[in-house]
């Protein structure tokens, strides 16, 4: 599917730790349904839930959330212009796996269209319908200097993983071994 490759794509570049370390993000659809309609276009749209998890994931959630939403942006804006969509339909749940990991699941509502038309020489044409375009909101100038900065804020601090919990994390001024 080609908007969860493309979020792949683009988490591996907002994320250092997912590219030196691809299989710590699986990514895929599920509770999926095609609209389709009958008529000269045989194309459909597929509807489905994308799930990632990012597994013994050591970035605070803002680090996933941001470049997450800042795709949204780009390939499924909808979602972020639905209240019911942006308040309800993007989940994440967090299972610690020890005190500095855990393991990171977010859903979000996805579709693709793909229109499929005849062409003059008796054959079809395949194409993947683009995005409708929203007018009235600027593109960020650069989405990556944005994510540096929110890095380089949350490297500053340990990070949060909401675990349920709030484990002691070392300093490592001091010596860990002796309490």
């Amino acid at each position: 599917m080609r908007k969860l490759n493309s979020l792949r794509r683009h988490l591996a570049a907002a994320l250092p730790e997912l590219a030196r370390n691809p299989d710590a993000l699986q990514i895929y659809a599920d509770s999926g349904t095609i609209a389709v309609r009958d008529g000269a276009n045989l194309g459909f749209e597929m509807r489905y839930n994308a799930t990632l998890t990012f597994l013994d994931c050591q970035y605070a959630p803002a680090q996933i959330f941001l470049p997450v939403i800042i795709w949204l942006r780009d390939h499924q804006r909808d979602v972020l212009q639905n209240h019911q969509s942006g308040t309800e339909q993007i989940r994440f749940k967090v299972d610690p796996v020890d005190i500095h990991a855990v393991d990171l699941d977010l859903s979000l509502p996805l579709t693709e269209a793909l229109d499929v038309l005849p062409n003059g020489s008796g054959g079809y044409d395949m194409d993947w319908r683009a995005e409708p375009p929203v007018y009235g909101l600027e593109d960020l100038a650069d989405p990556a200097a944005l994510l540096r900065q929110l890095w380089g804020q949350c490297y500053d601090q340990p990070p949060e993983f909401w675990a349920g919990h709030d484990a002691p994390v070392p300093d490592p001024n001091t010596d860990q071994g002796n309490a």
